[in-house]
């Protein structure tokens, strides 16, 4: 089978894989499969089995700027592409690229899947602060989702609150949940990265790992450190990753600093992902501080599926999908009090780690994607 895929990022120099580059990478083991470069990114260049159309005329880094500016290219090179390798189906996750892809599909009679992998008038707002941009970028993206979504033949989503939200508007969705790999993500000893982070031996680490930006509470982690120290001195605090689009990453070490926690917190920056499990194993306790209200009822985070694949504990804000999928070896917290409590808690009895996440590898999630073309094509 030919498949043109139309991913969410700059699939070859983002330095965070998702779940499009876990599953299409496996995808291409056994089909042909065509990617456009959005070449918006500045990480390192990936190996990929895709083949690699370039369709960047303007190579700006703002993402708004970028995709606005290079809409009449991404439109050309994927219609090309589409007519050139006698496509079969056309997937799918972006917003102004998206339309580019569904209009560029139906000239050609192409049948379409869009990936909905979070809600994108959400997503695209978070980024700003000013209230009047946020609105105004919400209304917009909300305006474009809807056309795509309506020129689609099948909608996939990762959640099923994402699948109520979409019945919410009159679409009808199939799940896919996110996934993990089971060979890179898993249990092993975290002594040598310790010593490698200057971490104590004995120190109780929490941990986070992922895109440090707003919608994860870092911030109030971090100001729950001097109380945390106040009764558990051998606490220390572990961030891996870096801040993609703001200086978020920043202000947590400006604010480590104001409270005088910097020597227990420990900034990594951005890591290759491959060394990611790596970086989790030293973590007794990981955390997913979740925070805006309007993305908890739609969020199944890909930091569930990796810390439970190392078998951590897991301390994060309510997320009832991870939540009915974790059981109770989830613990929850609502607020700075309630944090410091289940840390107390936590410190003394991590409790039950989560559940082995096999039924969740990312060859299954492939072998889901292969179901829904089959019907189409």
């Amino acid at each position: 089978m030919r498949i043109l895929l139309v991913s969410t990022q700059d699939y070859i120099h983002h330095p965070i894989p998702s779940r499009h580059h876990n599953i299409f990478e496996e995808l291409a083991t056994r089909h042909e499969i065509h990617v456009p470069h959005f070449h918006v990114s500045r990480g390192k260049e990936r190996e990929t089995r895709l083949h690699v159309h370039e369709a960047t005329r303007f190579a700006v880094e703002s993402p708004f700027l970028h995709y606005t500016l290079n809409a009449p290219c991404h439109y050309r090179v994927i219609r090309g592409i589409i007519r050139d390798y006698d496509i079969d189906v056309v997937v799918g996750a972006h917003v102004l690229a998206g339309t580019a892809m569904v209009r560029a599909a139906e000239k050609s009679g192409v049948p379409v899947v869009f990936d909905l992998k979070d809600w994108f008038p959400d997503s695209a707002a978070a980024y700003y602060k000013n209230p009047a941009v946020q609105w105004l970028l919400r209304e917009g993206v909300l305006a474009v989702t809807r056309y795509n979504l309506n020129h689609s033949d099948v909608i996939t989503t990762v959640s099923p609150g994402l699948v109520e939200k979409l019945h919410s508007y009159g679409y009808e969705a199939e799940l896919i949940t996110n996934g993990v790999n089971t060979d890179l993500f898993r249990p092993m000893d975290g002594g040598q990265m310790r010593s490698a982070l200057g971490i104590a031996p004995d120190a109780f680490v929490l941990g986070f790992a992922g895109a440090v930006e707003r919608w994860y509470a870092l911030d109030e982690v971090i100001r729950a450190l001097p109380e945390i120290l106040a009764r558990h001195g051998n606490a220390e605090l572990l961030i891996v990753g870096g801040s993609l689009f703001t200086g978020y990453l920043d202000e947590l070490r400006a604010l480590a600093a104001d409270l005088g926690v910097s020597r227990q917190v420990h900034f990594t920056g951005a890591v290759d992902y491959c060394d990611l499990p790596g970086y989790i194993a030293p973590m007794d306790l990981c955390l997913i501080p979740l925070s805006p209200p309007q993305w908890v009822d739609i969020a199944l985070p890909n930091k569930y599926f990796e810390y439970s694949a190392c078998g951590k504990p897991i301390l994060s804000t309510p997320i009832p999908d991870m939540l009915r999928m974790g059981g109770g070896s989830i613990a929850v917290y609502r607020e700075r009090e309630e944090f410091i409590e289940k840390v107390d808690e936590l410190a003394h009895n991590p409790g039950r780690t989560p559940a082995g996440v096999e039924e969740h590898s990312w060859k299954k999630k492939a072998e889901a994607f292969e179901k829904v073309f089959a019907r189409l094509t």
